[in-house]
């Protein structure tokens, strides 16, 4: 363990990330071998971009404390909704359809859909010819869920079609664990404009009783990067202190609702995106609302559009147009504060903020020499450098959580 932390601090230095990376034990006191007993010994691994190469215990919960109420005074705007058609096992809440119900509930899909903004004629002819099925069975979750939000949450919802075709993926000189650019070629789909957001996973959690694989577990990953901002309980003074170094520490107690354990809170941070998820949670939230992950593939034709572009803007980086380390946040920021930085599709912060996960698995365990299953995760950080771009590449395990870790759903 401290041959690997200390390759990471020189991986770290290597990506221009910082000073250097300091793993701290868990904040509750264990021992190092009471952590290794415990901790499933899963995490994160990036490439040449973003957090050198390092893996980080699992992450969790505050120990049966319920989450506050959530609250925010952005505007909002009308959303649309849609569905997928991966088969995702739904969480057990959800009650099933029955076959009468299913058909019954079809015949007003189209005047529903259309009500909420998504354009039915896009849908082609799977949606008018198919009566039964998931398909049919996801664009009524959909509904269902769409159902629940109020008028600000609906905003928050939206999703933006992604038209069929040819897109460039890929790096031209690739890195370490990128892959070559490619052309490939993808039908349409829907992706979220924003990373779900605290709002959105509250209702989930709140009509299903869900439970994240943090609050089953007990504890979280907790990154903490080199600015960071702390405010006085008392006088509500903030002050700003510049750490030599980024480091991550595992929290009793943290979780979606307090992500870096007791005290901490997303109160007031309804609009930010969810975070502390594991990939199941993640699965959990999309299959409930009739939606599904997307492929890395997906999240980067998404995030790069038809012109290829590997940033959302362009070909060249721009400054503060992104939540990344050198904005001085320290934290998580709104989904929509970058709105107007948008790629050509309309889509948001797909750098900086927060990681996403995908469903595409990095390798199989039997080429991995730690004999983890990594998944892939894009889109950098609130910790990542300026060096971040679309087809940077993340490697995590799906167990891993923690307060820079999220995710965005898509549909067909």
């Amino acid at each position: 363990e401290e041959g690997e932390a200390a390759g990471g601090r020189e991986d770290l230095q290597d990506a221009g990330i910082g000073t250097g990376m300091d793993t701290k034990g868990p904040a509750n006191g264990r021992t190092g071998a009471e952590s290794s007993e415990k901790d499933s010994g899963k995490g994160i691994e990036s490439g040449n971009t973003g957090y050198g190469d390092m893996v980080i215990d699992d992450a969790g919960s505050n120990g049966g404390m319920g989450p506050e109420p959530l609250e925010t005074d952005e505007p909002s705007s009308e959303d649309m909704e849609i569905d997928d058609s991966q088969e995702i096992e739904e969480v057990e809440e959800v009650d099933e359809l029955e076959e009468d119900e299913v058909l019954e509930e079809v015949e007003d899909l189209e005047e529903v859909l259309d009500e909420i903004g998504l354009p039915v004629d896009s849908l082609g002819q799977e949606y008018s010819d198919e009566v039964s099925g998931k398909v049919k069975k996801d664009r009524l979750l959909a509904e269902k869920f769409d159902g629940y939000l109020g008028v600000m949450d609906r905003y928050y919802n939206h999703y933006i079609l992604i038209p069929g075709g040819e897109y460039i993926v890929g790096a031209k000189k690739p890195g370490k664990d990128e892959k070559p650019e490619q052309l490939i070629s993808l039908s349409p789909f829907y992706i979220g404009r924003f990373p779900v957001t605290n709002g959105l996973f509250q209702i989930f959690v709140e009509k299903t009783g869900y439970k994240t694989a943090a609050e089953k577990i007990g504890y979280g990953n907790v990154y903490y990067g080199r600015f960071q901002r702390k405010e006085d309980e008392t006088t509500g003074l903030i002050t700003s202190t510049w750490n030599s170094s980024l480091y991550c520490e595992t929290v009793e107690g943290a979780c979606w609702y307090q992500p870096c354990g007791p005290g901490s809170t997303v109160h007031n941070k309804r609009n930010h995106p969810v975070v502390q998820i594991s990939l199941e949670d993640a699965m959990a939230f999309a299959a409930w609302t009739g939606k599904r992950l997307p492929t890395e593939n997906e999240w980067e034709a998404a995030s790069r559009t038809t012109k290829g572009w590997i940033l959302p803007w362009g070909k060249e980086w721009k400054k503060y147009t992104c939540n990344i380390e050198d904005s001085c946040t320290g934290d998580t920021t709104p989904v929509e504060k970058y709105a107007e930085f948008e790629n050509d599709f309309g889509v948001v912060d797909t750098i900086g903020n927060i990681l996403e996960w995908t469903l595409d698995n990095f390798t199989e365990p039997s080429d991995n020499k730690n004999k983890y299953r990594y998944h892939i995760a894009k889109g950098g950080s609130w910790i990542s450098g300026d060096d971040i771009r679309l087809f940077s590449r993340f490697k995590i395990t799906p167990e891993s959580h923690s307060n820079i870790l999220g995710f965005r759903c898509v549909a067909h």
